[in-house]
C-alpha cells in the first residue's frame, strides 16, 4: 500500500505525463541537488552523511554514486529506515492474516460492479492469477499489481539498495540503527490501509482496478520517468514531481461513479497520507538521528523523498544550524 496512493491519483488524472506537466520553473535554479549529502557544523566533532535511496532500485546503482564507497568505509554507524531482514524473516515464518476490510462484502459481487463487457475483461485477467480473486476487494488487487509494476525491474535479480547497505553494515561491523521499529511500520501500514479501504467506495475501487488492468503502460511510464530522474541523481527533478503530485488539482471526475462527497473524503485521505508517510516520520527521524551524528560519524540512508523539500531532513537540519551540502 505504500506506493499505492501516488498511483491512485495518477490513475484518476488519466495517467500524468510528467515530461509535459513539469515546467522549467518547477526545477531548482541552482545545482546543489544530489543523492549524497554531508552534515557538518553546529558543534559536530565529525562529519555524517545522508543518502537518498529508492526502494525499487537495486544494489548495483550504489557504484554510480560519487563518494559512496569511501564514505561507507569511513563511517562508524549505519542507519536505514527499518530492520528489513527481520521483517522479511517474520513475513516468511508467520501466517499473514489479512484484515477483514480487504474482503468483499457478502452482498457485492464483481459482476455487479461492472458492465458485462468490463466484467468479462477483469474476470478473465484476474482469474488467470487466482481463481478465487473475487473474495477480495478491488483495492487489494490494485495494490498488488501496482507493487508488481514498481518492483519488476529488480525482483529476483538483486536486492534493493537499503537492504544491501544494511547487509554491508553487518559484514563490516558497523553499528546499526533503524529510524523506526517494526511495530511502528506495522501500525502505520495498518492505519493507512484501513483508512484507504474505508475512504474509497467499492465502486471507485472497481473503476481504479479496471484502469490499472487496461493501461499498465501509463503506470510503468510514470515509474520509469521517476527512476530515470533518480538514476540521473537529479533530486531537483524528483522534488518537482513531488510538487506536481501535491499541488496539481487531480481530475477526480475521470470516473463518473465518484460522487462529490467522496471526492472530498479522498482529498482528505490524500492529505492524511502525505502527512503520515512524510512529515510525521521526518520529525520522528530527526529526533533519532541527532544523537547518532553527535556520537559518531554516521551514514543515514532513507528514501530520497524524505530528504528534499521544505519538510525534508535536509531543510530541518539546516534550520537547526547544521551545514548540509551535496557531495558530487
Amino acid at each position: 500500500m505504500k506506493y499505492f496512493i501516488t498511483l491512485f491519483f495518477l490513475l484518476l488524472s488519466g495517467g500524468i505525463t510528467y515530461s509535459t506537466q513539469l515546467k522549467q520553473s518547477d526545477f531548482a535554479q541552482n545545482n546543489e541537488y544530489s543523492l549524497l549529502w554531508k552534515i557538518s557544523g553546529n558543534g559536530l566533532q565529525q562529519d555524517s552523511y545522508l543518502l537518498g535511496t529508492m526502494h525499487s532500485v537495486g544494489q548495483t546503482f550504489l557504484d554510480s554514486i560519487p563518494g559512496f564507497g569511501k564514505i561507507f568505509s569511513t563511517v562508524k554507524q549505519i542507519a536505514i529506515e527499518y530492520d528489513a531482514f527481520t521483517q522479511d524473516s517474520i513475513n516468511r515464518t508467520r501466517k499473514t492474516s489479512l484484515k477483514k476490510y480487504v474482503y468483499m462484502p457478502q452482498n457485492v459481487t464483481y459482476e455487479s460492479l461492472f458492465c458485462h463487457k468490463d466484467f468479462c475483461f477483469v474476470d478473465s485477467f484476474l482469474r488467470r492469477g487466482n481463481p478465487q480473486y473475487f473474495i477480495y476487494k478491488p483495492m487489494f488487487w490494485s495494490s498488488f499489481f501496482s507493487s508488481m509494476l514498481i518492483y519488476q525491474k529488480i525482483r529476483g535479480r538483486e536486492i534493493d539498495m537499503d537492504r544491501f547497505i544494511l547487509l554491508m553494515g553487518y559484514q563490516n561491523n558497523k553499528k546499526i540503527y533503524f529510524m523506526e521499529t517494526l511495530e511502528e511500520v506495522d501500525e502505520r501500514t495498518a492505519y493507512l490501509d484501513s483508512l484507504g479501504y474505508s475512504t474509497i467506495s467499492i465502486q471507485s475501487q472497481a473503476a481504479i482496478l479496471k484502469r490499472i488492468l487496461q493501461y499498465p503502460d501509463s503506470i510503468t511510464s510514470s515509474i520509469n520517468l521517476t527512476m530515470k530522474f533518480y538514476k540521473e541523481q537529479s533530486a531537483s527533478a524528483l522534488q518537482a514531481i513531488d510538487s506536481v503530485n501535491k499541488k496539481e488539482s487531480v481530475n477526480l471526475f475521470a470516473f463518473s461513479s465518484i460522487k462529490k462527497d467522496e471526492i472530498a473524503r479522498i482529498k482528505e485521505y490524500q492529505q492524511c497520507y502525505i502527512e503520515t508517510i512524510g512529515v510525521i516520520r521526518n520529525d520522528k527521524w530527526l529526533k533519532r538521528l541527532l544523537p547518532m551524528i553527535n556520537k559518531e560519524s554516521s551514514l543515514i540512508a532513507v528514501g530520497v523523498m524524505h530528504l528534499i523539500g521544505s519538510d525534508g531532513l535536509i531543510a530541518k537540519l539546516r534550520k537547526l544550524g547544521y551545514i548540509v551540502e551535496p557531495i558530487r
